[in-house]
């Protein structure tokens, strides 16, 4: 593998989701690893990430606390979870989450929440 590759954990414990997530992103030159644990998603935090996609309702995981630590950590964050949800959704983005969308929107627009996951921050103009 490219050692220039951004790592993305993702943080999916459906198992249905997971390769639809990791293809995605390998798809758009990321090293997509499956942290399906809470132990996992916290070892993944010491491994460079470049990103985090985490689903809020993933078994095990304090959601909130994992996108604080992520975005301390230097990770930019993806969440999503059930639209009915809204204190979670609510939650994730007080948590600093740069993008929180509800699954359905995960679904239909993954390829480009991924890459907009993956671009540098916007440089703020110079004064």
């Amino acid at each position: 593998m490219d050692a220039m590759e951004p790592i993305v954990a993702v943080v999916v414990s459906d198992l249905m989701f997971q390769p639809r997530i990791t293809e995605g992103l390998r798809a758009i030159g990321a090293d997509a690893r499956i942290a399906d644990t809470a132990g996992s998603a916290e070892a993944a935090l010491g491994e460079g990430l470049a990103a985090m996609v985490i689903d809020l309702h993933a078994e095990g995981i304090d959601a909130p606390a994992l996108i604080a630590r992520a975005k301390a950590a230097g990770a930019r964050v993806l969440a999503f979870g059930r639209h009915t949800d809204a204190a979670a959704l609510r939650a994730a983005r007080q948590a600093g989450a740069e993008a929180v969308v509800a699954r359905s929107q995960l679904v239909e627009e993954l390829p480009a929440l991924l890459r907009a996951l993956l671009e540098p921050s916007p440089t703020p103009p110079a004064a």
